[in-house]
This record gives structure tokens, C-alpha cells and sequence, in this order.
């Protein structure tokens, strides 16, 4: 097909309104609100509605800036179709994600690439001048006819025999306005580049430049397509690494990033990293509970080795009182290519039991429970002493280059002992530590 700006507006109507209904795998795409003005604007240009027309064309351009569509090409419209192809979960995604070929949906996604391939020269400017030329037309159109009188007087005056008018079967067409605006909507807003973070931007940004910078259909590109999503998994995936499951859905977390909160017990802690170390490798799969007293950095300790381990998706669940909680978690995690860590925090862990585990999911809790026969890696976060929970102190103090005399850090322990009635945890640490540097 020639390129949209090469078109009239009756090709251009035409070629758009020809080129929608081939979509089958993305077919979703057409519900969204941008396409469904488009269409409508299309229509109304065949039927000369200029009014419905420039409404839709500029409720379209007001669609696609309040949408949630990633802001990467520097143009609306092509942001739209990248964001319907690569970041939603289609049913080509899916798929993808899930190892599973089938060629019926493989080829439908070709068949839609060659279709977004010539959408994506269409461009706010050119829409509006099919409105402007279809505007013109109807106004040339639209110059009063010749009445009945007029034909008499003519040939009256020339001498000639009255000929009957014509009779016309024209439907009547809607009013048309009495200017459009000048400027037409644009849809550029800058050049191509990343303005906000994604976990899977490295190859993001790879497969946008392709699409972006591809002269030829884009059907030739399903297979990378398919590789893309089996290797970064789909939707929200793409997008976020921490998670929270509540409610039965996921809700993405902030990043923590604990660098500067590493944990205290560091023999507990790297017996915790290596083990999930080992699962990212594809060795082990154990669940594994770390247990111990309120305030020992269980919770701390699980979000650290999220941030140890950023290729590896990272799902909280607060609370968890039954393995039922865990069966559709499981359905969603299972059908993508990436490992996860399922952290239960603050887990009944007694009893627990469940049949079966996804392969890419590591199960971890934390619980003050320190045995269940279901988790058979533990890992137990003792409580320190006198003298190691200054020497918390001192360490926290001195990652934040604060460092006390020795004596000044034990006595503050000591007082903190008698006046918390023996609380000696990490939070306790913390607390101690915070307190000092205040002083």
C-alpha cells in the first residue's frame, strides 16, 4: 500500500477502514478508545458528516494523550500500536510466554504486523487533511443548483424549448460547518528514546528501534517477537520486578533497593542467597523458611535478596494464613519464563503443605515458627546477645559514618536492656543506632 501522505482522503478513509477489520490476534486493539474515533472518523468522512468527522479526529489525538500508552516513539500513534504489540498480554504474548507454539496464532500475528506495519504511517496531520479535502469537496458540492424559474428564464430569453429539470435522487448530506480550524492536531511530541524504567528496557528498547526503524512489513519479525516474550514473559512483567499479591491480583511495589539496609546476620544471610542463587540456576527448588523473634529482619532479609538478585521477580505476600491463597498466584507464574521468589511474610507455617510447586517459583517464608515439615531448607535468625547487638549498632553506625567509641555504643546497649526488659532484635539495632546519632 502507498504511504498515507501519497493518498486522497477517499483512498486514505478507505485504506484505513480496510486495513482495521484484517486485525485477528490484536483484535482487541479496535476496542480501544483512540481506534474506535478513528473509525469513526473515517465513516463520517464517507458519509461527508464534516462535524462527526474533525470530532472524532480530535477526540482521537484526546485519547491518545490521556491513555496509558508508553511514551517511546516520540509520535501518539505509533506509542499506541508498540503498547498494543509488545506490553499487553494478546493472546500471541501468552503463548510465547508459555513455551507453547501454535501456528494458527503464529501466523495470525504475522498477517496483524503487516497491518500495523501500514497504520503506523498514519499521522495526525494527514488525517485532518482528508477531513480538509473532503470539506472542500462538499462545499463545491454543495453551490445552489439551477431552481425551475431560473431554467425558464433561460430559455426564454434564448430562444430554446423548455426542458424538464432532471429529476435527482441525492440524499440529503449533514450541514456543513461554516470553517474548520486552521491547525490540525499533531501527534509528535519529541524524538525516540526511553523516559521512564522498565525491567525488561534492554530488550525493550532493542525490539522498539527495529520496529521503529524497519522499511519493509514487519511480519518478518514475528519470530522476534515470539523470542521477546519467551524470554521477558508478558504485561505487567515487562514493567515491574516486586510485587504484592492481594486480593487475588498483583499490585507492583517499589523497587527497594536496600543497599544501605544490608542484613545484620550475615552467616544466616548468605546461607538464605546462596540457596536462592542456586534456584536461579535451575539446581534447587527447595522451599525455604527463615525463621525467628519479632524484630530479627526476617521481612528485611527476603526483600534483600530480591535486591541482590534483580533478574529475579520478587512477589510479597502479606499475611498468608492458607495454601489456597497461593493456587491462582501460582496459575499466573508458572505460564512465564521468568523465576520468581514467593515470599510469605508473616506465614501460619504450621501444617503447611502443598502439592506441587512451579518449577521457576521459589517459595520462601517468614514466620516465628522455627520448624515445618513442609519447608525442608530453614534458615534461623538467632537472637544476639549483649555483645552482638552492639556490635549491630556499631555496624549500623559506622554504614552511615557516624562511628562511636566502643563504650559509648555498649552503654547505650545496655540502658536500652534494662529499659526494653531484654529486647535485643535488629529493629532494636536500629532503633539504638538511630537514637545515638541524634546525640
Amino acid at each position: 500500500m502507498r504511504d498515507f501522505h501519497e493518498l486522497t482522503w477517499s483512498e486514505g478513509a478507505e485504506a484505513i477502514l480496510a486495513l482495521l477489520p484484517r486485525l485477528t490476534v490484536l483484535r482487541g486493539m479496535l476496542e480501544s478508545k483512540p481506534m474506535r474515533e478513528l473509525t469513526r472518523c473515517c465513516e463520517a468522512l464517507i458519509d461527508g458528516d464534516i462535524r462527526a468527522a474533525a470530532d472524532a479526529c480530535f477526540s482521537m489525538t484526546s485519547a491518545l494523550l490521556r491513555g496509558n500508552y508508553r511514551r517511546v516513539s516520540g509520535d501518539l500513534f505509533k506509542d499506541l500500536i508498540l503498547h498494543k504489540l509488545l506490553l499487553e498480554p494478546h493472546p500471541f504474548a501468552r503463548m510465547a510466554a508459555s513455551g507453547r507454539l501454535d501456528e494458527a496464532l503464529y501466523n495470525g500475528l504475522k498477517e496483524d504486523m503487516d497491518v500495523l506495519y501500514s497504520l503506523r504511517g498514519l499521522d495526525g496531520e494527514t488525517l485532518y487533511r482528508f477531513i480538509q479535502e473532503r470539506y472542500k469537496e462538499l462545499r463545491q458540492k454543495s453551490r445552489p443548483n439551477r431552481d425551475s424559474a431560473t431554467r425558464l428564464a433561460e430559455a426564454a430569453w434564448g430562444g430554446s424549448a423548455v426542458r424538464p429539470a432532471p429529476e435527482e435522487n441525492i440524499l440529503p448530506m449533514p450541514a456543513l460547518p461554516a470553517f474548520l480550524p486552521a491547525d490540525a492536531p499533531s501527534w509528535r511530541y519529541g524524538e525516540e528514546e526511553l523516559r521512564d524504567s522498565y525491567a525488561a528496557d534492554e530488550a525493550l528498547e532493542e525490539m522498539y528501534h527495529r520496529l521503529l526503524e524497519s522499511e519493509k512489513d514487519w511480519s518478518y519479525m514475528a519470530e522476534d517477537v515470539w523470542n521477546f516474550f519467551a524470554a521477558y514473559g508478558t504485561g505487567v512483567f515487562l514493567k515491574d520486578r516486586m510485587f504484592m499479591w492481594r486480593r487475588g491480583a498483583l499490585f507492583p511495589m517499589e523497587d527497594t533497593r536496600l543497599a544501605s539496609a544490608f542484613p545484620l546476620m550475615e552467616r544466616e544471610y548468605r546461607a538464605c542467597l546462596d540457596h536462592a542463587i542456586e534456584f536461579m540456576r535451575g539446581n534447587s527448588a527447595e522451599p525455604i523458611l527463615i525463621s525467628g523473634a519479632d524484630g530479627m529482619g526476617k521481612t528485611t532479609v527476603l526483600f534483600s535478596l530480591a535486591d541482590e538478585l534483580p533478574e529475579m521477580r520478587f512477589v510479597y505476600v502479606p499475611a498468608c494464613r492458607s495454601v489456597s491463597e497461593l493456587a491462582t498466584l501460582f496459575d499466573v507464574l508458572k505460564n512465564q519464563p521468568l523465576k520468581f521468589m514467593v515470599a510469605l511474610d508473616d506465614a501460619d507455617v504450621s501444617g503447611f503443605a502443598l502439592r506441587t510447586i512451579p518449577v521457576n517459583v521459589l517459595l520462601a517464608a517468614a514466620s516465628d515458627k522455627q520448624s515445618a515439615a513442609f519447608f525442608t531448607k530453614r534458615v534461623i535468625l538467632p537472637t544476639p546477645r549483649l555483645d552482638g547487638f552492639a556490635d549491630m549498632v556499631q555496624t549500623l553506625l559506622e554504614a552511615d559514618g557516624a562511628a562511636l567509641p566502643r563504650e559509648t555504643v555498649r552503654a547505650a546497649c545496655v540502658d536500652h536492656q534494662v529499659d526494653s526488659k531484654g529486647e535485643l532484635t535488629v529493629a532494636a539495632a536500629v532503633a539504638v543506632a538511630n537514637s545515638l546519632k541524634m546525640q
